[in-house]
């Protein structure tokens, strides 16, 4: 099980790795999803706990399903 920080860490690692994929900039991103610049690169950064709101609004700026950002879960085995 993965620490919240690690889960940021991550999550952040899959919101960087989608923009550049998209092959939008920060201040692009910033635009289309109406999310302050410096939040991106913190949340980019691992360094923002941020909300589901802001999250789906960068989702949805991206093109992509929510579940692509956050981070991958392992299912429960008992």
């Amino acid at each position: 099980m993965i620490s919240i920080r690690e889960a940021f860490l991550e999550s952040g690692r899959n919101l960087r790795r989608t923009r550049v994929e998209k092959n939008i900039s920060v201040a692009a991103l910033a635009v289309l999803s109406g999310v302050d610049d410096e939040i991106i690169e913190a949340m980019e950064e691992g360094n923002f706990d941020f909300s589901m709101d802001i999250l789906f609004e960068l989702a949805a700026a991206l093109n992509v399903d929510f579940r692509e950002i956050l981070v991958d879960r392992q299912p429960i085995t008992k």
